[in-house]
């Protein structure tokens, strides 16, 4: 009875496209935090981080449309990331109200320390799935980034 109730519920649920692809982003996300985890680092805190260490410096504003994220979730992941040390926020010389976010020097340190973990998470993710299939992770997000993105 068991089984036949769960295979009933999988059948119904891998019908939905949103449960489909956060069980997938739920194991990807544990497969990285595996291997940054000497590095005492979120993934997430980890995609901030080289957002920043990328564009140098950024508004909160910027980094909410390069990360996809909303205002509530991106302060509630910056947080711990400016109470480490390792962002600094300063005022935008132009408008006040703005906060610019750059990487603190123990920030790249960090990054630094962090950037080969995620590099041979990447590797080893392709080596486990496949090139081809890594290709397609990439080129099926960008495709619902593209129709779905405001």
């Amino acid at each position: 009875m068991y089984m036949h109730i769960l295979s009933l519920m999988e059948q119904h649920f891998d019908m939905c496209y949103n449960l489909a692809l956060r069980k997938t982003c739920r194991l990807i996300n544990l497969f990285y935090e595996d291997r940054l985890a000497s590095a005492n680092l979120k993934v997430g805190q980890f995609s901030i981080l080289r957002a920043v260490f990328i564009t140098k410096q950024t508004s909160n504003k910027e980094l909410q449309k390069l990360l996809i994220l909303n205002q509530t979730t991106l302060s509630r992941n910056l947080k711990p990331l400016i109470r480490d040390g390792l962002l600094t926020l300063t005022t935008d010389s132009e408008d006040k109200r703005i906060k610019i976010i750059s990487l603190s020097k123990q920030g790249i340190k960090k990054y630094h320390r962090a950037f080969p973990l995620w590099l041979q998470a990447q590797n080893d993710l392709s080596n486990k799935i496949g090139t081809k299939e890594s290709k397609n992770i990439i080129n099926f997000s960008e495709m619902i980034i593209n129709e779905l993105a405001i």
